[in-house]
């Protein structure tokens, strides 16, 4: 079994999504220099910074911490599910969240955004708008802490069923 339940690593990532829904609507400028970003940006060879405390930036990163909020109190009450129907909501949405992230952190690495311009279309705009340090950092990070679950979650299933295989012989 690991040292943290997969419900408490919820519950933590919920209040991690909660603090950056809190700073991107009420202090983006604390966010601007983590260094965290900006070394595993630098690290992958992502230089593009994104500065949320600019004029032209706040009112995305505002709805941005909107979004981070509901997805912060969605997984709380999703994590508040007792028993077996935790292990099979949980199980699902896991491995999922991994490969989105997943996808979204490799294509932040191998999607070039250096085109010439004149051939740009709209899907390929779009997409270098993603190559930032802190879109690569974001998915880095919820690829972690959703691997961890999803492995958790496996291990408490298991130990579930054997505890019940025990219980049924006796």
């Amino acid at each position: 079994m690991g040292l943290v339940s997969a419900s408490t690593q919820i519950r933590t990532i919920s209040a991690l999504h909660l603090a950056i829904a809190y700073h991107l609507i009420f202090q983006p400028k604390l966010l601007d220099g983590q260094g965290i970003i900006i070394l595993l940006g630098r690290a992958m060879g992502i230089d593009d910074v994104v500065y949320f405390s600019s004029a032209t930036t706040r009112p995305v990163s505002s709805f941005l911490g909107l979004l981070f909020a509901f997805l912060a109190i969605s997984d709380l009450v999703g994590a508040g599910i007792n028993g077996i129907p935790f292990y099979i909501h949980w199980g699902g949405q896991a491995p999922i969240r991994v490969t989105f992230f997943f996808a979204i952190a490799g294509l932040t690495y191998v999607y070039n955004a250096d085109q010439d311009p004149a051939q740009r279309t709209l899907i390929s705009a779009g997409l270098a708008s993603l190559k930032t340090n802190w879109v690569f950092s974001w998915a880095f990070v919820e690829i972690i802490a959703w691997f961890s679950v999803y492995s958790t979650i496996r291990e408490e299933r298991q130990g579930i069923f054997i505890e019940r295989e025990r219980s049924s012989r006796e």
